[in-house]
């Protein structure tokens, strides 16, 4: 029995939290999910566990420029997420800076988590617009999708059964999900060939699952080997009626 295994079932649906979170960095690139092989932008990701008011959290950084679909050119940015890391992973806030390749802002997006009272709020800016600010509810489940990757590699997805959470997207819209273990793949990227679990994000949309079978599919990739390392993301590129990417690893670093 592999007990350091990645997915192990735990009732409350919480993430759990390992007792050593290994500061991590590398890099990745995405490409079109229907257009082969050409690069639409490359990233530099990292992950490093930090202290928030004397309480464990992780950090996740990124910076990356290429071309999205939301912008006729080329951009640039930079983001980060902190994630509380106590009891279970939980999103704390998120910020979001997209720039020309000259540095002018485009977008400046912040999401703020207030876990006691249960609420997340939106701060979008963009020049030449008033500022557009969103609250809404959102459940002690809650994932957001900046860091969610990273998240996911510690989480509670066994074969005979699954995770059930909700993740919080861009619009912002809520919707409840669940994490459901696949199969077990080799994977090669330019980073190398991995020997991976495939976990698929299904959302349950209600009276609406019948349109399932019509919505992109939400693929993510870890390798069985611990630590779990993510390896592959196949779905949406920034959410519900956005082109559907393949982001890959293309380089590893502690």
């Amino acid at each position: 029995m592999k007990a350091a295994i990645l997915f192990v079932f735990l009732a409350a649906n919480v993430i759990p939290v390992p007792s050593t979170l290994i500061s991590q960095s590398g890099s990745s690139l995405t490409t079109s999910l229907d257009q082969g092989d050409k690069v639409n932008w490359k990233a530099e990701w990292g992950m490093t566990e930090i202290r928030v008011d004397g309480v464990r959290a992780v950090r996740f950084t990124e910076t990356g420029s290429g071309r999205t679909s939301a912008y006729s050119q080329e951009v640039r940015w930079s983001a980060q997420s902190t994630w509380m890391a106590g009891d279970g992973f939980r999103p704390l806030e998120t910020e979001k800076r997209i720039t020309t390749t000259d540095g002018k802002l485009l977008l400046l997006e912040r999401k703020a988590f207030d876990h006691k009272k249960g609420t997340m709020r939106l701060e979008r800016t963009r020049p030449g617009q008033s500022p557009e600010v969103n609250s809404l509810d959102v459940p002690g489940d809650v994932l957001a999708v900046e860091g969610l990757a990273g998240i996911l590699r510690f989480a509670n997805v066994p074969k005979s059964r699954s995770l059930s959470a909700h993740v919080v997207t861009n619009k912002p819209e809520v919707y409840k999900v669940t994490f459901e273990w696949r199969t077990e793949e080799s994977v090669k990227t330019p980073g190398g060939e991995f020997h991976c679990y495939k976990v698929e994000m299904v959302p349950q949309l209600g009276v609406l699952n019948v349109f399932r079978p019509f919505i992109q599919k939400t693929y993510f990739w870890f390798t069985v080997a611990v630590p779990h390392h993510w390896i592959r993301y196949e779905g949406s590129e920034n959410g519900p009626g956005t082109p559907g990417v393949v982001m890959v690893l293309s380089q590893q670093r502690r």
